[in-house]
């Protein structure tokens, strides 16, 4: 017999969210997203790795009850720290308790992961063997070339099987879902990676920059299949226009190979470590448009992030960005992955004061409206209503 939830009328939705990885955009996004609910009027209580962001940023507020889990201490991009996750993952079944304990004493109609991480195995045996469904927000169907780390193929894989549902942030994902793991296209929905605001200043529509170089911001990790070197190499080719440019790196990441290009190259600023809130609003405050030369992606938080801001975002033609990015409305998407192509879409936007203009309004204006948080929030709320009332997929095996 199939099991069917059913949540009485007139009682609010309860979820326990959770994100437990220690650094990066999963907090905000997290952040944002548990918001959003509860606006939507849902009681949410989230669950947050100690000593990361997330938890940080949830005690700097009290509209959303949280509790912190121990995962390991110290940082992952030194030795140490690389040991310390690894050992602790030998302590996923006290993590899983830890879970365990927070779902009783929460009674929660369903389970939400924000933001995928290795951590998440622990919950696994406590979710499968619930009558509350599983919903897994999936930023990516696969991991990024270049971005895998050990058993992490096989852990996401873990984790979807495991799921009720999927919300995803773009068609690619939701078709790499469905490619890669047989997913059900009847338990997938899309919502809009929506925009993080990284001040309380009041945005306007961006001017054509006159009388100064262009500046293009690289923001975000450094990895792989972000073609740095491709951008590196439209740069140079730009310099040589008549046109003047800056460009500005920053984000933490390995630059090691693209050191030696870098220094041979006029007017380039590197800032490669982790970035604070302020650090990002001071450069996006400062740039002129936002470039995401990525040979591969799901979408980006990154063009989110620019939108809010009013800048253009400048792309390639890859995966989820020729869904975020509407060309010729909030930036321009380049012909081809190369650096040829890529420089002719930096030389077209900085050389027009009105597509500049145009480009940096319907930014601002697409973040401001299908991008807010509290149109994402109806949204979401609409799917998971929608996803409660299915059975559980372990009973359709």
């Amino acid at each position: 017999m199939m099991e069917y939830n059913c949540l009485p009328r007139n009682r609010a939705q309860r979820i326990l969210m959770w994100h437990w990885g220690k650094e990066g955009a999963g907090a905000k996004f997290t952040m944002a997203m548990g918001s959003a609910l509860k606006n939507n009027n849902r009681i949410v209580h989230v669950s947050a790795a100690k000593q990361s962001d997330l938890a940080r940023d949830l005690r700097k507020q009290d509209a959303i009850p949280s509790t912190a889990v121990s995962i390991f201490n110290g940082d992952k991009s030194k030795l140490s720290g690389k040991i310390s996750a690894a050992l602790a993952l030998l302590k996923l079944p006290r993590l899983g308790f830890e879970f365990k304990s927070i779902r009783d004493d929460f009674q929660p109609d369903l389970h939400l992961c924000s933001f995928q991480s290795i951590w998440d195995l622990a919950a696994l045996p406590v979710l499968k063997n619930g009558k509350q469904p599983y919903i897994l927000c999936l930023h990516d169907a696969v991991p990024h070339p270049g971005d895998d780390y050990p058993f992490r193929a096989t852990a996401l894989k873990m984790q979807i099987d495991a799921t009720d549902g999927l919300i995803v942030l773009s068609d690619h994902v939701a078709e790499a879902a469905c490619e890669h793991y047989n997913y059900p296209k009847d338990r997938i929905f899309k919502i809009p990676h929506g925009r993080f605001d990284f001040t309380d200043d009041e945005v306007k529509p961006r001017s054509f920059p006159s009388g100064r170089p262009f500046h293009l911001l690289f923001l975000g990790r450094i990895t792989k299949y972000k073609g740095l070197s491709q951008l590196l190499d439209a740069y140079q080719s730009v310099l040589t226009t008549s046109h003047s440019y800056k460009l500005t790196i920053a984000g933490s990441g390995d630059l090691e190979p693209f050191r030696s290009h870098i220094e041979q190259l006029p007017d380039v600023t590197v800032i490669n470590e982790w970035l604070s809130d302020d650090s990002i609003a001071k450069h996006l405050r400062e740039a002129d448009a936002v470039i995401l030369p990525y040979q591969e992606a799901s979408q980006s938080g990154v063009a989110a992030t620019a939108f809010g801001a009013g800048l253009p975002v400048i792309a390639t033609p890859v995966g989820g960005l020729t869904e975020q990015i509407q060309n010729r409305h909030t930036g321009l998407i380049s012909q081809t992955l190369s650096a040829a192509s890529l420089a002719e879409a930096i030389l077209e936007l900085s050389s027009s004061s009105t597509l500049y203009e145009s480009l940096s309004q319907g930014a601002l204006h697409h973040a401001t409206t299908a991008l807010s948080w509290n149109e994402i929030g109806i949204t979401l709320g609409d799917a998971l209503d929608r996803l409660i009332v299915l059975p559980r997929r372990r009973n359709n095996a």
